[in-house]
């Protein structure tokens, strides 16, 4: 249930509070080692805890482990929206150029749908709160488009190769929309790996916690050291897993391509 209410506050609360809310919850975790190894060691004064450093390094391994497999999902699905923007800005204007070629009205109606359609883009680039809106709007225009390319078709029968790469283009806009929506809006790390991260987090500070225990005197400019370091790591993951985050995509191929076309 904890968990559970932590993601919940990773999706919703800005990214300084994340980071914020990671420190509190290492902090917290070396706290509670601490006091466990002093309660254990006034409960058993003769206990032998000599194998405790093996099973903190093997934590310690898993957690290196599952920060660097999570921080490989977020970054690689980064990576993936980069390139399905470009490929959908290079399949738009391919789209756009070979609707130019279609006999008029058509050319002028397809030409300008399609500077609406990345009209839709510039304004979502400007405002990601509005990804349902766009959305919608973008699958209207795309049954406007299809239906003027459908009429385009029908009247020659289908024999014009003009029109044939005109409708390839098209699909591949299309398709290209699909995959960005995929990667941008629905794909996200999935909440169980989060919980193992959060869990082996809570776990692996605990035990290091226990054997800081055993020192007279603990230095916490090291432990707020570590804990501000542990919780980079995760904001960094956090924030590319994030459509809206401060790691964002350069977007001067999308303006560039609007120039051209609205022109």
């Amino acid at each position: 249930m904890v968990i559970h209410m932590i993601l919940y506050l990773f999706q919703t609360l800005p990214l300084w509070a994340v980071y914020l809310l990671i420190v509190l919850l290492i902090l917290i975790s070396i706290r509670g080692g601490m006091f466990y190894f002093r309660w254990r060691r006034n409960k058993f004064l003769k206990e032998d805890d000599s194998s405790i450093n093996t099973i903190v390094g093997a934590t310690l391994g898993l957690l290196a482990f599952m920060l660097a497999f999570t921080f490989g999902l977020s970054s690689s699905r980064f990576e993936a929206r980069k390139q399905f923007l470009l490929e959908e800005v290079n399949s738009i204007e391919t789209a756009w150029l070979r609707a130019g070629l279609m006999n008029d009205p058509y050319a002028e109606q397809l030409q300008q749908q399609l500077v609406e359609y990345t009209e839709i883009r510039i304004w979502f680039v400007e405002d990601k709160s509005r990804i349902n809106e766009a959305i919608t709007r973008s699958e209207q225009i795309q049954n406007k488009i299809w239906a003027i390319v459908t009429e385009v078709v029908q009247q020659d029968g289908g024999k014009n190769p003009i029109n044939s790469l005109l409708v390839a283009a098209v699909n591949d806009m299309f398709d290209n929309q699909t995959n960005r929506i995929a990667k941008g809006a629905i794909d996200h790390i999935p909440d169980l790996i989060w919980i193992a991260l959060l869990a082996l987090i809570v776990i692996s500070m605990f035990e290091v916690g226990y054997l800081l225990g055993k020192t007279k005197k603990s230095n916490w400019v090291l432990i707020l050291a570590l804990s501000l370091s542990f919780s980079a790591i995760i904001m960094l993951i956090v924030d590319l897993d994030s459509l809206s985050g401060m790691i964002s995509i350069n977007n001067q191929v999308l303006y560039d391509m609007y120039d051209r076309i609205k022109g």
